[in-house]
């Protein structure tokens, strides 16, 4: 139990770091910018009391655990739906989302349900929104190779080329 805490905990910062990340690019947004900052901090401060406290038991984790993932999908829904127009992947998120909720809530509908339950939820909750991820960072990447492919090229130096 105390490992599958934290494995939790591990996730929970490095979903939290990425979000922070994704406010700090997105910072003059500022109420996308604010959803995502604070679900970052909310995912830190989960880890945080996780690393602090790794032997909870098996209902405490699972109410913290949803609690974490429907908090945290719920902003993400408001985050995708106010920066729309920004992202990409928009939809994307919006299906990672959700994603959240439905692991959240699974979690919470059996809170008897034992540790094999918490890391076959999390386990597989963590496979689909990483798979999602990695679709947006993919469309992203392509978004910009073509885009950069299809642009004149310029010298590095910033010079302009004389016509």
């Amino acid at each position: 139990m105390v490992t599958l805490a934290l494995v939790f905990g591990a996730y929970a910062l490095a979903d939290g770091a990425m979000l922070m990340a994704t406010a700090w690019c997105h910072r003059r947004a500022h109420r996308p910018a604010a959803a995502c900052a604070g679900t970052g901090v909310l995912s830190v401060v989960a880890a945080a009391a996780t690393a602090l406290r790794p032997d909870p038991t098996t209902l405490t984790l699972m109410v913290t655990a949803g609690a974490w993932a429907i908090t945290t999908g719920c902003l993400e829904l408001w985050a995708a739906a106010r920066m729309r127009h920004e992202l990409r992947h928009a939809r994307l998120w919006r299906i990672s989302a959700a994603a959240s909720v439905a692991a959240g809530v699974l979690l919470w509908l059996r809170p008897d349900a034992g540790a094999p339950a918490i890391a076959l939820v999390l386990g597989l909750y963590a496979l689909a929104v990483g798979g999602i991820w990695l679709a947006a960072a993919w469309r992203e990447y392509r978004a910009h190779a073509d885009h950069s492919s299809s642009s004149p090229r310029r010298p590095a130096s910033g010079a302009r080329l004389a016509h």
